[in-house]
């Protein structure tokens, strides 16, 4: 036993001593690329575009604003005529009197002339923007795959490459 004892001890003394003596040494090779595969990402845009169509429009007449003129010209008529009318103490409610009773009938009045015309229009173009999605595939990147000593190996990259550089370190 003793002479296994021996011998395992010399192999463990000369395996460590030729380790221990070992060199390595590293360089890059290129290895040419076997296919380069692209990559592809999925965009979703939206696309503007201009819907219109023509609309009939009414055309006002311009007098909207008649019941306000008739109920001020009014006001002010009745107030004069009714001033006109009183005497002593109701002058002055006479005047009032008029002068309400005046708004009253001019703002009647001036709401008849204010009635659109119905065959009075125009065609307006009335324009709105709308959106449509397309959905495209662009190319992001491309997965370049070579082969080195039986392994693949594989990089990736923004363009198709050519050669792939590989660091090897060799042992001896």
């Amino acid at each position: 036993m003793r002479k296994h004892t021996i011998s395992y001890v010399l192999a463990a003394m000369i395996f460590g001593t030729t380790a221990l003596s070992a060199e390595s040494f590293s360089i890059t090779e290129y290895v040419n690329v076997t296919s380069s595969i692209p990559a592809y990402t999925t965009l979703n845009e939206d696309i503007p575009s201009e819907r219109c169509q023509d609309v009939r429009e009414e055309i006002s007449s311009g007098t909207q604003n008649a019941d306000v003129v008739g109920a001020v010209a009014g006001g002010a008529l009745g107030g004069v005529l009714g001033h006109n009318v009183g005497g002593g103490k109701g002058k002055t409610a006479a005047t009032v009197g008029g002068a309400i009773l005046g708004v009253l009938a001019g703002q009647n009045i001036g709401s008849k002339y204010n009635t659109p015309q119905n065959d009075s229009y125009r065609i307006v173009r009335k324009c709105e923007t709308v959106y449509s999605s397309k959905t495209r595939q662009v190319v992001s990147g491309y997965t370049n795959i070579a082969k080195l000593k039986g392994q693949e190996i594989r990089i990736e990259s923004e363009q198709p490459l050519k050669k792939i550089p590989v660091t090897v370190t060799y042992s001896y």
